[in-house]
């Protein structure tokens, strides 16, 4: 399959056949995601295993949007802490109908298990403190409501 992706890539003009960028832009960010792989990698293209330094580059740089996204829903989780110990949601808490004070509720639990989840494909070493980051989170929540 990536061979067959730097045949287009090549036949599109956004790829010569020495792996530099052609005289072509790339026409959406996929692509310039496939070139760079390939211009990345093409210290290797003599080696026989270089469509797999090409795939396996992409996947790398593709899992490190899953930290970001772990560390995005420990911040979430701690600013709606912070906005109810504040009390800038219990101040209006029996105003607010169920369903808006269910997703309070609902998000304070969801964003670390999702944080938790998505750490967990974090890339490498990373993973490691985001895993306790979220864990920690679920059991001060926990903890917080006995």
């Amino acid at each position: 399959m990536v061979k067959r992706v730097e045949k287009t890539l090549v036949a599109s003009g956004v790829m010569n056949e020495n792996y530099e960028p052609g005289t072509v832009t790339p026409g959406n960010k996929t692509r310039d995601r496939l070139l760079h792989a390939f211009v990345d990698n093409r210290s290797y293209s003599r080696e026989e295993g270089y469509y797999e330094y090409v795939a396996v580059s992409l996947i790398e740089k593709n899992w490190a949007a899953f930290m970001k996204i772990s560390l995005f829903f420990a911040f979430f989780f701690v600013l709606l802490w912070i906005g109810i110990r504040i009390r800038i949601y219990v101040m209006y808490f029996l105003s607010i109908s169920g369903l808006v004070a269910l997703g309070i509720f609902a998000g304070m639990y969801l964003s670390p298990i999702l944080g938790l989840l998505t750490g967990i494909l974090a890339p490498g070493w990373k993973k490691y403190p985001l895993i306790l980051l979220n864990l920690g989170l679920l059991i001060f929540l926990n903890y917080s409501l006995v």
